[in-house]
């Protein structure tokens, strides 16, 4: 009889725990129509020089990095860095052709693009042809997305961004 009480005791002591947590289904489709609008946001912020947008999608604790198209050195994108005058601006700045490859735990994505548009220097030529290629890695941050780091270069008989003097 102890032993049939003990059974029923575990048995019921089982039924009663809570119920394991149910893994969190990601949309694929979803999560890359995301990534690829937040992609698009965080570069239009940092080209307009509003770092309190772009900031939204920059990790505090690990910051992010950029390889410019004019092959200069690795640069920090902090708010200085992105709000500085820079002797040049966009006059047009357009990215297309944007594909989202994901991590296996969907918590890595990296987003490629072309991005065309013309550079007006403040004191020199206006309407300069710009075409770039570009990669991104975002990274899911305690559930929110952050870039880590973006690399651009000049596409094929091309120019990037101009070298700072």
């Amino acid at each position: 009889m102890k032993k049939l009480i003990f059974l029923l005791s575990v048995l019921v002591s089982f039924s009663c725990a809570s119920p394991t947590e149910t893994p969190q289904v990601v949309d694929a489709d979803q999560l890359v129509k995301d990534i690829t609008q937040m992609s698009k946001d965080y570069q239009s912020a940092y080209i307009t020089r509003d770092w309190d947008t772009a900031s939204k999608w920059v990790s505090a604790e690990l910051g992010t990095t950029i390889y410019n198209s004019n092959g200069s050195s690795l640069t920090v994108q902090s708010e200085d860095e992105v709000n500085a005058v820079r002797g040049w601006d966009f006059g047009t700045f357009d990215m297309t052709n944007h594909k989202v490859s994901m991590s296996s735990d969907m918590n890595t994505a990296v987003v490629t693009f072309d991005a065309d548009g013309l550079i007006n220097f403040v004191d020199g030529d206006q309407n300069v042809p710009y075409a770039t290629r570009a990669s991104q890695t975002w990274v899911n941050e305690n559930g929110a997305w952050k870039v880590m780091h973006s690399h651009w270069s000049p596409r094929a008989n091309s120019q990037g961004i101009p070298q700072a003097n």
